[in-house]
């Protein structure tokens, strides 16, 4: 049997985890992933013991990789890297985000927020399109449905889905349709597209159904752009009382770290009674 891998991720300081740990906890896919406030954990392989941990510690996060997977070591803790977006350079955005009035509060009580990115970049794209126009707890709830008739409770491979019929989860058809193109494209060319911001822009504005709130949404968390910014968001308009194209100009002066701005918009929300 193949020893545990124990590893440490490195994370650029300040940085404030538990938020971003709380923003994964509310997503999470049953059987497939859990988080709280202390740890995220995703089950890798067929093996329901086989478990990858990443866990805050001071100043890093402790990960768990089990014997079953040591092989992939180097690749789940860049996914976690990724996760958790640990390389933020917190120092500089802080700086510019703390200059908008708006802002400042948040800044000063959240040093350190982070934008958590996903998984697995398909995964992330296709979960985007989930969430569409639904609450959170509606699109988990159709991740886990996805997962459980296409995947046997794990995400379902692009090839999978290039193929199926997932208007048959319970969402509406040009949604559905549109969760199979990306799944063909990938199936097709790999996943390399949605990694870069532009490609994923494009990929997306070619896809029918496709919004901008989930484009940006998932250039945010997919792509990893530090810029992106959803301006027709729900949560964006409820703290600025603007959308469209007064929340760009508004947002103009937190270039280049919209994205950023964006999660302490989200998090000002969230901690509302």
């Amino acid at each position: 049997m193949k020893a545990q891998v124990l590893a440490k991720l490195s994370c650029r300081q300040p940085y404030q985890g538990t938020a971003l740990l709380g923003f994964l906890e509310g997503r999470t896919i049953a059987g497939l992933e859990c988080a709280d406030d202390k740890s995220y954990r995703r089950r890798v392989g067929e093996d329901d013991g086989a478990w990858v941990e990443a866990r805050l510690a001071k100043n890093h996060i402790r990960v768990s990789i089990p014997g079953a997977a040591s092989a992939d070591a180097a690749a789940i803790k860049a996914r976690l890297a990724r996760l958790f977006d640990v390389a933020a350079d917190a120092l500089a955005i802080d700086a510019q985000l703390a200059k908008r009035p708006r802002l400042t509060a948040s800044v000063a009580a959240n040093p350190g927020l982070r934008v958590p990115g996903v998984w697995d970049a398909y995964e992330g794209a296709v979960r985007a399109i989930l969430g569409q126009q639904v609450s959170v707890a509606r699109a988990t709830a159709l991740a886990l449905r996805l997962c459980e008739r296409y995947g046997n409770g794990d995400f379902p491979p692009a090839e999978v889905l290039a193929k199926a019929d997932v208007a048959n989860i319970g969402m509406p058809g040009m949604r559905a349709r549109a969760v199979v193109a990306v799944a063909q494209r990938v199936a097709a060319e790999g996943d390399e597209w949605l990694r870069d911001a532009s490609a994923l822009r494009a990929g997306f504005a070619a896809i029918p159904g496709v919004g901008p709130w989930t484009t940006e949404y998932a250039a945010m968390r997919v792509a990893k752009d530090p810029d992106a910014f959803p301006d027709s968001d729900w949560g964006v308009f409820k703290a600025l009382g603007v959308k469209g194209a007064a929340a760009r100009k508004w947002a103009e002066d937190c270039r280049p770290w919209r994205a950023y701005a964006t999660m302490h918009l989200w998090h000002g929300q969230a901690s509302q009674p």
